[in-house]
């Protein structure tokens, strides 16, 4: 008899217990060894440009990328990401919109303990972007058959401070060009360093190294000398209400090979995750958002 009560009751503590929430966890460029929760879907929604302070010479390009990410299991996520291209600038006669390429990924978090954390990340590449656009660096969407597999460390110092370390291998497929001879593009190495630090429950700040290292100089026939590219990234990311966190970040070319591409990068978005079974949860009054704590002042 007391062993089926406390059966039920354990039962009832577990459906009623409420899901955790998404939490600012993530980095930007960086994987960290967090996975979306089993069950749960994110979805995501970011812009990112690429400008030089001589807007003339800044690459052409800029980005709207829908995703989704979905918890699998426990420590095992899909992900899914669109991608909408902006070519040229807004009011001149080369300015096109283009679709980009489908990136596919899974990830698996096969260790998690309080200090430390492992996983594996890949992906395949659909090759549906405009591989024609020499000025496409192979990083972004170029129209060709990639894969990349990554190893995944994360280190926790403490509750809210982390650092992650990636490395990972990219082939890059070959570019048709039309009429003009195909161009195969050189495999590369990224390896990449983040360390974030949680001021609170909703409110995280990350600092970043992404360097990716082609095996040829030539990465696009136009971009001839160009093979090692380092970027440094603060990341800013906030949770405005339950499940949504906002995110802003800008990254600051390091090496001449990457400057001379562009020089920083924009990138504003916001991810959404909810459990899949009942559905998001919208806030219905101001007391549902997220807003920083305002200190008390003492008494005198």
């Amino acid at each position: 008899m007391h062993t089926r009560l406390l059966v039920f009751v354990l039962a009832a503590v577990c459906l009623v217990a409420p899901r955790a929430q998404a939490r600012p966890y993530r980095a930007i460029i960086t994987r960290t060894a967090e996975t979306t929760q089993s069950g749960n879907l994110e979805l995501g929604l970011r812009y990112q440009g690429f400008f030089a302070l001589d807007f003339e010479e800044s690459q052409p390009y800029q980005q709207i990328s829908p995703s989704l990410r979905f918890g699998i299991l426990d420590n095992l996520e899909v992900n899914l990401y669109l991608e909408l291209l902006a070519l040229g600038l807004p009011g001149e006669d080369e300015f096109e919109l283009a679709f980009g390429d489908i990136p596919v990924g899974l990830q698996w978090s096969f260790l998690k303990t309080p200090k430390v954390a492992l996983g594996v990340y890949g992906r395949v590449t659909l090759p549906t972007g405009p591989s024609e656009e020499d000025g496409i660096i192979p990083s972004l969407s170029d129209g060709t058959w990639d894969w990349e597999g990554t190893l995944i460390g994360e280190f926790r110092a403490t509750k809210d401070l982390r650092f992650m370390l990636n490395g990972g291998y990219f082939h890059q497929g070959t570019r048709d060009r039309g009429t003009l001879p195909d161009f195969d593009v050189p495999d590369a190495v990224q390896v990449s360093l983040a360390g974030t630090y949680n001021l609170d429950k909703f409110t995280m700040l990350g600092l970043e190294v992404v360097s990716r290292i082609y095996f040829e100089d030539v990465i696009t026939p136009v971009w001839r000398d160009n093979a090692t590219q380092v970027e440094i990234i603060p990341v800013l990311r906030h949770e405005a209400f339950p499940g949504l966190v906002l995110e802003a970040v800008a990254g600051v070319a390091v090496t001449p090979e990457l400057s001379e591409i562009y020089q920083f990068r924009v990138l504003l978005g916001g991810t959404y995750e909810f459990d899949l079974a009942s559905g998001p949860k919208l806030p219905t009054k101001e007391e549902d958002l997220r807003r920083p704590k305002v200190p008390s002042r003492r008494r005198r």
